[in-house]
């Protein structure tokens, strides 16, 4: 049995009966509106803008807490699976290994920059979304300083991972 899908008119073969558009239109639907609907937020301008020292050069609070829980939600908005984003998190770790085997940062810097690459490459495939991106730009050119901004980026992810389970089952 043929349908009319409701969005673009194109008649299409349901997968169930109560299906009314078409697998591309939903697809469309759910790549637009972050998944099931859910309202999409940005990344705020100011975002790292302090980096994640305080004046004291000790981690800032809010990287662990309030930016950490931000970054969380925005990325559920956009449809980020729980399993995407840790596996981005185990090659971090991956790198932060293989920095605290050989303490040496200037030879885990190509691996933050092929780190940056792989993300690109899965945006361009619409695996992740775009917003991670940018999360991930922002944080890789903090951690590309030294190694104590590299250990910053790694807190600060595993914030974001922490929180990120509770807002992508919303």
């Amino acid at each position: 049995m043929t349908k009319r899908c409701k969005e673009c008119g194109k008649e299409f073969v349901p997968k169930e009966h109560y299906h009314t558009i078409c697998s591309e239109c939903n697809k469309n639907k759910k790549r637009y509106s972050g998944g099931g609907g859910k309202r999409q937020l940005s990344l705020p301008q100011n975002y790292l803008k302090a980096g994640y020292f305080d004046e004291k050069g000790c981690l800032r609070e809010s990287i662990y807490k309030d930016e950490a829980k931000v970054v969380a939600e925005i990325l559920a908005s956009h449809g980020m699976t729980p399993t995407s984003f840790r596996a981005f998190y185990n090659k971090a770790k991956a790198i932060e290994y293989h920095y605290n085997t050989s303490k040496d940062f200037d030879s885990i810097k190509h691996k933050l920059f092929a780190f940056e690459r792989d993300v690109v490459y899965q945006v361009s495939r619409e695996c992740v979304p775009d917003e991670f991106r940018k999360f991930i730009v922002k944080n890789a050119e903090l951690a590309q300083k030294g190694p104590k901004e590299f250990k910053g980026f790694i807190e600060h992810f595993l914030s974001v991972l922490a929180y990120f389970k509770d807002y992508s089952k919303k």
